[in-house]
């Protein structure tokens, strides 16, 4: 049985095709590749998977390309993924209950697990990748989204589909050039639409990982001037990041001007973090520790470690700070197998 179709883009993927494809195979599902100019073996691996493998001339527009890969589905649901993505978890029951007329102008959100370079743990994300292609399309030459065919708001729901991603693990030379080629795309993009605030926060992202924080300020704070809905998931994230990026340029007392949209982010661990960080850099360290005992209760979260090491270890570096070693081995502790904090109790001879 095959209800539904999964669609992916590619160009030279060699090192990573067979893994996503694999992966993807498991859920007994169409497999749909649109190759916009591979010229390494994507092509034959792909052929392994499915035989539904078609050539798109590349025209630096993403959103034409999975365009494209719809057109080419036989089945009316679509499962989009990424070749530098392979499926972890799936739960084909529920799956199945959401493939109802019901959910027919519902957009599906699936959790993507991102393996961040030279971190060691994975930030978490939704996004819109399961929906009924009569009714959806997407738009933005880069970055693409979901829009609803009729010019309507979307509805989204998530569904039980976990995705591994480690696209960003790369040499700091790849991730600059693919940086460089984002931001140049996103400036076009900019142009036909000089007021919207997820394109500044992508070229924020962008600046960033081609490491130009002076650039990326720019972009968030532009983007952060047209007041972004903070319930967006894009709005939360180019809040914190901006935040990040002060402190990166030692902007210590502007970083604290995040205080004034505390209500709209205290429900996310990620946010209280960097307050808490923001309070140390501004030598508030009782504030710093309230935020960080907030975040181990946070409703939400990103990054794996934001509810847990991340908080207990800056406490305990406060605590170390303050001469109250006693609190701080407690805090290292709680820890457990973080090795930074394991670092700390060694040095205490625990």
């Amino acid at each position: 049985m095959n209800p539904f179709s999964i669609c992916l883009i590619a160009k030279n993927e060699e090192k990573r095709i067979e893994r996503c494809l694999s992966a993807a195979s498991k859920l007994n599902a169409e497999i749909i590749l649109i190759d916009t100019g591979s010229t390494d073996k994507t092509k034959e691996l792909a052929a392994k998977y499915t035989d539904k493998i078609y050539d798109f001339e590349w025209c630096n527009d993403f959103s034409a390309a999975r365009n494209f890969s719809i057109s080419k589905a036989t089945y009316d649901w679509i499962l989009v993924l990424d070749c530098d993505e392979y499926v972890e978890s799936f739960d084909m029951e529920k799956l199945y209950e959401f493939m109802n007329p019901i959910f027919h102008h519902y957009v599906g959100l699936i959790l993507r697990r991102n393996q961040m370079n030279n971190a060691d743990t994975c930030m978490d994300d939704w996004v819109e990748r399961f929906f009924y292609k009569k009714y959806f399309h997407y738009e933005g030459i880069i970055h693409e989204q979901v829009r609803d065919n009729r010019g309507c708001a979307i509805e989204r729901c998530e569904v039980p589909i976990t995705v591994y991603h480690d696209g960003y693990v790369d040499t700091p030379e790849n991730l600059k050039k693919k940086a460089i080629r984002n931001e140049a795309l996103l400036l076009k993009a900019l142009e036909a639409e000089p007021n919207n605030p997820y394109i500044y926060h992508q070229l924020g992202q962008a600046a960033s990982l081609a490491g130009s924080p002076e650039r990326a300020v720019e972009y968030y704070e532009k983007g952060l001037s047209y007041n972004p809905d903070p319930q967006l998931y894009y709005a939360q994230l180019m809040t914190v990041a901006y935040g990040e990026t002060l402190l990166t340029l030692h902007r210590y007392q502007d970083a604290l001007q995040l205080t004034e949209v505390y209500s709209s982010y205290e429900h996310i661990a990620d946010y209280l973090c960097l307050m808490g960080l923001i309070y140390i850099r501004n030598n508030e360290p009782l504030k710093a520790i309230l935020e960080f005992l907030k975040a181990l209760s946070a409703k939400e979260h990103w990054r794996e470690d934001t509810t847990n090491t991340f908080p207990r270890y800056h406490i305990g570096l406060i605590y170390e700070a303050m001469g109250n070693i006693k609190n701080a081995c407690a805090f290292f502790l709680s820890c457990g197998e973080y090795e930074p904090a394991k670092k700390k109790l060694k040095q205490y001879g625990l």
